[in-house]
This record gives structure tokens, C-alpha cells and sequence, in this order.
């Protein structure tokens, strides 16, 4: 009897295996063709010399990409530094502002807000590509008609030249892809504070607690997988932005804002050398993978203390 238990047991653990794998099949086929075949390829080619023209041979030339990359010190230097200052500036803003614009739309009582409205129109900006944000800021930061020199000089102040002044033109682009990354963290925030207990804030209310400690207490350690979430993703998408900071700076001034994406397409598409690019893809690649693991790892801790 027991043994016939065991057995049935078995064979509905192994339907179940079965039914599970059928289900992940899909994606997984998906994510093989679109995501990890083409990463096993851009290594390969990252030791090749290759053009891109389909009838030219691929000439295997071992590291002389990746040694060409760490040659050339300034350039590459120029571009670590942009791309890691457009990150760390989108992620630290858009973190910043995203959880204080969660906090208000999800405030109770008296003074509780539209949520619906509001809601929809912080994410608005989130439906947009980033040619049309690229496009939309560059014509505000217009030197002479853009709408924020307009609005400085209605205010009695002097016009900015907000795409060719270094290091304003940096804050500049960080500016625009705050705008257009702040929607979905904010939905995202708002989630986290509504999966939150009012009987915490309640006993802490009741135990003498302000409202500042009972969001440096209970809000902000219980907020640590959407805090995770956010951080990860907005960065992952910092790394790979293209379009939205070309179109405003193209690279300018000199090379200042010029992001290592952007040299990704260059060497691909205008000097046509696509080993020299995917040697590039692979660094870029590479950086994203560790500081990943490396934010994971902090904030997986800070979850497991909370």
C-alpha cells in the first residue's frame, strides 16, 4: 500500500516537472535565441576583424580588439567616465525623487492627492521612446528659443548654454532620462507601500512614534525588494541608454558625454569594425554583469537584516 502511494506520489511529481517545463519552454527558447546566442556571438567576433559584409571573411586575431580598447587610454577613459557619471547620476536621482513622489501619492487623510491622476501622469513620460524625450529636451535646451532659457530669462536671470558647457551639459542628459525613467519606479514604489501593513504604523503611532521614524523604521527597511528592484533595473538601463543622450549632446562638448553604447554603434556602423565593437559590447557587458551582482549582493543583505 505504501509502496502504490510512493509510486503515484512519483508519477505526479514527475507530470508536474513536466507540465512546469512545458510552461518555461517558451521563454526559454526566446531568450536563447535573442539574448544568449547573440552574447555568445558578440564574443566571438570580439576576436575577429570582421567589416559586417556577410561575404567578407572573419580573420581571427586572438586580443588585438581588446588590446586596441586599452591603448587607446584617453579615449576610452573620456567614455568610462561619461557613462559611469550618466549612471550613477540617472540611478541616484531617479531613486531619490521616484520613492519621495510614492511617499505623497500614497499619503492618507485630509490631504490625500488624486492618485489616479497624478499617477497616470508620472508615468506618462514612461510611454515614450527615447528618440521622441531626446528630441522633445533638445529643443527646450535650445541656446536661443528653447522654453527653459525663456523661462530663466522671464525670471530675470541669464541664458544657459545647456549643451556645450562642461559638465552642465552631463546634468543636463541625466535630467532628460530622469524624466522618462521616473514613471515605472514610481509605480513600482507605490506597490511596495501599499503591500505595507497600516497596523504597524498604527502600533508605532500608539507607542509615541513620528511620522519621520515611523518612515525611517518601518517604511524604508519594508520598501528594501522595491528599493532592489528600481536600483537594478534603472542602472542596467542607464548602462545600455543610447538614443535619448545622443540625440541631446551627440558626445558633446568635444567628448565629454560621449557613452560607451554610442561607441558600440560607431565602431559597428560608420568605421565598419564590428570585431573592434563587439570587444567594446563585451566590456560594456562585462561592467553591467559586476556592478549588478555587486548591488544585489549589498541590498539582498539589507534585506535579510530587515
Amino acid at each position: 500500500m505504501k509502496q502504490n502511494k510512493s509510486i503515484h506520489r512519483s508519477q505526479r511529481e514527475r507530470q508536474r516537472f513536466t507540465t512546469g517545463l512545458l510552461f518555461i519552454l517558451p521563454s526559454a527558447l526566446l531568450v536563447a535565441v535573442f539574448v544568449l546566442i547573440p552574447c555568445f556571438n558578440v564574443v566571438y567576433l570580439s576576436f575577429t576583424d570582421w567589416n559586417g559584409v556577410a561575404t567578407s571573411p572573419k580573420t581571427f586575431v586572438g586580443l588585438k580588439n581588446y588590446v586596441k580598447l586599452a591603448s587607446d587610454v584617453s579615449d576610452f577613459g573620456t567614455m568610462m567616465i561619461a557613462t559611469l557619471v550618466f549612471a550613477l547620476g540617472l540611478t541616484v536621482l531617479t531613486i531619490i525623487i521616484s520613492f519621495a513622489v510614492a511617499l505623497v501619492l500614497d499619503k492618507k487623510g485630509k490631504g490625500r492627492l488624486p492618485r489616479g491622476f497624478l499617477r497616470s501622469s508620472w508615468f506618462f513620460p514612461t510611454l515614450l521612446s527615447g528618440t521622441v524625450v531626446g528630441v522633445l529636451w533638445r529643443i527646450m535646451y535650445n541656446y536661443n528659443n528653447g522654453m527653459i532659457n525663456k523661462v530663466i530669462e522671464q525670471c530675470g536671470g541669464e541664458k544657459i548654454n545647456w549643451l556645450e558647457t562642461v559638465g552642465l551639459t552631463n546634468f543636463a542628459i541625466i535630467a532628460a532620462a530622469t524624466w522618462a525613467r521616473l514613471g515605472i519606479c514610481v509605480v513600482i514604489f507605490m506597490a511596495g507601500l501599499q503591500g505595507i501593513s497600516a497596523d504597524l504604523y498604527e502600533a508605532a503611532a500608539i507607542d509615541g512614534a513620528t511620522e519621520r521614524q515611523q518612515r525611517k523604521f518601518i517604511t524604508i527597511p519594508l520598501m528594501a525588494p522595491s528599493i532592489t528592484i528600481n536600483l537594478l533595473t534603472t542602472s542596467i538601463a542607464a548602462y545600455k541608454s543610447y538614443e535619448l543622450p545622443y540625440l541631446i549632446s551627440q558626445g558633446r562638448p568635444g567628448t565629454t558625454t560621449l557613452l560607451l553604447s554610442q561607441r558600440i554603434t560607431f565602431y559597428a556602423f560608420q568605421t565598419m569594425e564590428y570585431g573592434r565593437s563587439s570587444a567594446l559590447a563585451v566590456v560594456l557587458i562585462a561592467i553591467i554583469t559586476i556592478i549588478s551582482l555587486l548591488q544585489l549582493a549589498v541590498m539582498r543583505k539589507k534585506e535579510d537584516i530587515t
